[in-house]
């Protein structure tokens, strides 16, 4: 999903950078058109491919990051000494920050997460007669959502303390991130009621409806914490709906 930009970004800074409202869930193809993330997990999966090896075994997994933090240690000393900073003779700066535990929407958050993971089990054994394309979809749906809206919320709670101490920041990333877990958290709503609504899984039903009230019950809590002002209209980009 490529969010469509939200109201608080403006047109010029979005521009530059459209991967940053991106939650890389969906149509990497499509994508790929705007998220440079996107497109260098495709590339990564097809040179893979063309080699004959598994993208996902642990030793070309880890090969992988020790390239990227190399790559991104590389490119944060050139922009260090264009700064005329010196990387190994930083000042000692006192973390003031809050944990995220201190924050009772990171708990709520957290402990939703737990449903979700165990609603995601529940669905490891379906009857014969299921439609397991539809399955597999609300399921992949389900577990992009499990983690990230834990890091998402996390991230905006960050970022909202920062930006009250620096009024020079201007980007607004603690609504955006936790746009982006509202995103993921609605998606889900639509993905539990679909199985709801899926006659083979009538003895889930009620489960199924009650996580996806919570779920729209969690939106309204996010919304209401970090833009009770804004209307939330968005398009997913990348991504069809359920």
């Amino acid at each position: 999903m490529g969010v469509i930009r939200p109201s608080w970004i403006s047109k010029e800074w979005f521009a530059q950078c459209p991967f940053n409202y991106c939650d890389h869930f969906g149509d990497k193809d499509m994508l790929a058109s705007v998220c440079k993330i996107c497109k260098e997990e495709i590339d990564r999966l097809e040179r893979y491919r063309k080699e004959g090896k598994d993208p996902y075994d642990m030793k070309n997994v880890f090969e992988d990051i020790g390239k990227d933090l190399a790559e991104a240690m590389v490119m944060l000393t050139k922009k260090a000494k264009e700064m005329g900073i010196d990387l190994d003779n930083l000042p000692d700066e006192e973390d003031d920050e809050l944990s995220h535990e201190s924050y009772p929407i990171f708990n709520t958050v957290r402990k939703y997460g737990d449903k979700v993971e165990k609603a995601i089990k529940e669905l490891e054994i379906i009857p014969i007669d299921a439609d397991i394309k539809l399955i597999l979809k609300a399921a992949d749906a389900l577990s992009h959502s499990r983690h990230y809206i834990i890091a998402k919320i996390g991230r905006a709670l960050s970022s909202r303390q920062r930006e009250e101490k620096d009024s020079l920041i201007d980007v607004q990333d603690s609504k955006t991130s936790a746009f982006l877990a509202y995103i993921a958290i609605e998606r889900n709503s639509k993905a539990l009621l679909t199985l709801a609504n899926h006659k083979p899984l009538k003895s889930m039903k009620t489960k199924h409806l009650k996580l996806a009230k919570l779920s729209l019950d969690l939106c309204e809590l996010i919304k209401d914490e970090f833009f009770p002002e804004e209307k939330l209209e968005y398009e997913e980009f990348g991504y069809n709906d359920f």
